[in-house]
C-alpha cells in the first residue's frame, strides 16, 4: 500500500509541475499515526513526539488532557506574549479535541470558533470558548470532553471561572 501511495504522490506531483494547478506540490501531507495527524492538523510543533511517549501507557483521553497541559503550560509556544494566554489555551483545546476525534474531523479546526480570556464584573479573569456548527461533526462524547478540557486549561492557566451578574 505504501509503494502504491508513493506511486501515486510522484503522478500528482509530476501533474502539479506542469503549472496548471494553483499549488505547484501536492498538499496533502502523509501522517504516519495519529500524532502525526494531529499535529499536522492543528499542531502546535513537536506535539506529535509527546503523544507517542503518552500513548505507550497511557489511553488516547488521559493524553488529550495531558497535551492540553503541557500546551497550556507552554511547552511548545510558538507565541508572543501579546494575548499569550488565550493562544495557549486555544491551541491546547483544539489540540485535545484532534486527540479524541484522532484527527478525522472538522471539529478542532472549524468547530471551536474562538477561545478568549475575558473579564467577570469583579475585574478576575475566565476562559470563554465559542463553538461553531462543525463542532457537532465531534460527536456528543467528544463535544462534551472538550467543555472538561477547557476547564483543565482555565485552571492551568490560574483562571477564575465565569461569574454572571
Amino acid at each position: 500500500m505504501e509503494t502504491e501511495l508513493r506511486r501515486l504522490y510522484k503522478i500528482s506531483d509530476a501533474a502539479r509541475s506542469c503549472g496548471l494547478d494553483p499549488a505547484l506540490k501536492t498538499e496533502c501531507i502523509e501522517a504516519q499515526d495519529i500524532a502525526d495527524l494531529v499535529e499536522g492538523l492543528v499542531g502546535p510543533k513537536g506535539v506529535a513526539l509527546s503523544i507517542r511517549e503518552l500513548s505507550k501507557t497511557k489511553p488516547r483521553e488521559e493524553i488529550a488532557f495531558y497535551a492540553a497541559k503541557e500546551i497550556a503550560e507552554g511547552k511548545f509556544a510558538q507565541t508572543d506574549e501579546e494575548r499569550r494566554e488565550e493562544k495557549l489555551a486555544e491551541q491546547a483545546i483544539r489540540t485535545a479535541l484532534a486527540i479524541f476525534t484522532e484527527g478525522l474531523t472538522a471539529a478542532p479546526i472549524q468547530g471551536i470558533a474562538q477561545v478568549k480570556v475575558k473579564k467577570n464584573a469583579d475585574q478576575t479573569r475566565y476562559l470563554g470558548i465559542y463553538f461553531a456548527g462543525p463542532i457537532r461533526s465531534a460527536g456528543g462524547t467528544d463535544q462534551a470532553l472538550t467543555l472538561v478540557v477547557g476547564d483543565y486549561v482555565r485552571r492551568t492557566l490560574n483562571l477564575d471561572v465565569y461569574k454572571p451578574t
